[in-house]
């Protein structure tokens, strides 16, 4: 049975790295993974203050995921409606591709989204269809790179696990 635990738990650390991209925040999985293999095992191979910096990172990368896209937006010349337009377009667009297309739609979905929050909110509010499109970039690359960061960060999460559980 034990065994069986452990290819469990194997599994569920990489999963929860698998499905990032897909729009599910894989970061808690991660840390939630190591607290039931700590709880269950006494805390024998992962401690308690990994778990603890693995929640703390979870909540750090979550933020830091919503609101990159809006301060890029921002930084590219937008106002703060581009900004907000980015965070609401982002998870507007995640919802509206998941089901155009299951694997990616919610991925793709949340860049684009993210690119035609900043630009309507920002075209809206200023008017300057050039300033729409740059909050609209800086938008897409915010979300862009905050997911691969993303990705990065919970890679590393996952194997700080695996060398605390050897």
């Amino acid at each position: 049975m034990e065994i069986l635990g452990t290819i469990i738990f194997f599994i569920v650390l990489i999963a929860g790295v698998v499905i990032i991209p897909f729009g599910v925040a894989g970061t808690f999985i991660i840390a939630a993974d190591a607290l039931v293999y700590g709880l269950l095992t006494g805390f024998e191979r992962i401690s308690v203050t990994l778990v603890v910096v693995l929640f703390g990172v979870a909540v750090a990368l979550e933020i830091f995921e919503s609101v990159f896209g809006a301060l890029l937006a921002k930084r590219f010349g937008g106002s703060k409606w581009a900004a907000i337009g980015a965070i609401i377009g982002g998870f507007l667009g995640a919802i509206a591709g998941s089901p155009v297309a299951p694997v990616i739609g919610a991925l793709l979905g949340g860049f684009f989204g993210a690119f035609a929050g900043a630009v309507i909110l920002e075209l809206i509010t200023s008017g300057d269809s050039r300033r729409s499109l740059h909050a609209g970039i800086g938008a897409f690359i915010g979300a862009l790179t905050s997911k691969i960061a993303k990705i990065i960060i919970a890679i590393i999460m996952a194997v700080s696990v695996v060398i605390s559980f050897f």
